[in-house]
């Protein structure tokens, strides 16, 4: 079953509304005007623009000429860009608010993964960089291990394809600090991550921490499974040592199998996490995560969250509606 664009738009303004007035409540009436648009509507929109891989310009022209009566105090683009920035961190709670309200319950494992991030176009030479180094970098990433200058985006995905959680970090931050930070924000929102001086001694290395800022702690909900299933980067006996004691969470690679039936294990193993690269793939084609577009560190969040709030509301829509989990190209006609 395929919907025509108005009832997706509905449908998609309904989600965001009531996860959202359940957790962001309006707040009492003050002196002076009213909002021309809320958050709900501006969400909703910034949605529209991940499905569509319109820029905001061509999405608001649309919208004056065809959705007018849905959003008819319509905001100009300037006002519009910087009320969506704004709600970049609200947007990173509902990604795994989602996830709760359809499946309810914390499955017994998940699968984590990074997927690269791109945010501008590879050159000879040097050119300006829109971010300090704090936030992206030049790092190697994805199947072709390629180098990209960018971020490196974590993800927690259950068995069902949902999101559960992510994390922002810096494209040449190794993957295990991202685990790290992910699965100390879910045991406990307001722990603290391992640091690099925590490590034990390396014979004749030195000991590599973060290589910047890892972001937000809004788009991880309290809650780790028993077993998360990683690929080769999350590898490390101390770090598997660490997150079992301090998180009571066992991750585990294809080398963590060992004995006679290792073989049956480890395709059991690449089976189970086919899910996260399905996650990945829908991600790139379908709602261009490799296209992001940002200008600024809101937007960078802002886009990303937004991404992710689309992905999981269109999974959502397909599993009310019957239909196969990653249909989301063919989920109503535009």
């Amino acid at each position: 079953m395929t919907i025509d664009s108005d009832t997706f738009l509905v449908a998609l303004y309904t989600i965001t509304d009531d996860l959202y007035q359940a957790h962001y409540p309006r707040p009492k009436a003050k002196v002076g005007p009213k909002p021309d648009m809320t958050d709900s509507e501006v969400i909703t929109l910034g949605l529209c623009c991940q499905w569509l891989k319109w820029p905001e310009r061509r999405l608001l022209t649309y919208v004056k000429r065809h959705w007018q009566a849905y959003f008819p105090r319509l905001l100009s683009q300037s006002a519009y860009n910087r009320r969506f920035n704004a709600l970049g961190q609200r947007m990173a709670y509902l990604v795994p608010l989602i996830k709760n309200e359809v499946t309810g319950y914390c499955p017994s494992f998940e699968v984590l993964d990074c997927v690269p991030v791109p945010l501008m176009k590879r050159c000879r030479g040097e050119r300006h960089k829109l971010f300090g180094p704090e936030i992206a970098n030049i790092g190697k990433g994805g199947s072709d291990q390629d180098w990209y200058y960018g971020v490196k985006l974590a993800l927690s995905a259950d068995p069902q394809g949902f999101v559960s959680g992510f994390i922002i970090a810096p494209a040449k931050t190794s993957e295990r600090w991202s685990a790290e930070y992910l699965l100390c924000y879910r045991n406990d929102p307001s722990g603290r991550p391992a640091r690099v001086e925590d490590l034990p001694p390396s014979h004749g290395k030195k000991r590599v921490g973060p290589d910047g800022e890892i972001w937000p702690s809004q788009g991880i909900r309290p809650g780790n499974p028993a077993l998360y299933l990683t690929d080769r980067g999350f590898k490390g006996q101390w770090w598997e040592r660490h997150w079992e004691t301090e998180y009571k969470t066992m991750v585990v690679t294809p080398d963590s199998y060992i004995g006679e039936n290792d073989l049956k294990l480890r395709h059991m193993h690449s089976s189970s996490r086919q899910v996260i690269e399905d996650v990945n793939e829908h991600l790139s084609d379908d709602l261009g995560l490799n296209r992001l577009g940002a200008r600024s560190v809101k937007g960078l969040l802002a886009r990303i969250a937004a991404k992710l709030v689309a992905f999981n509301s269109g999974i959502w829509l397909n599993h009310y509606l019957g239909r196969p989990t990653f249909a989301l190209t063919t989920l109503f006609n535009f």
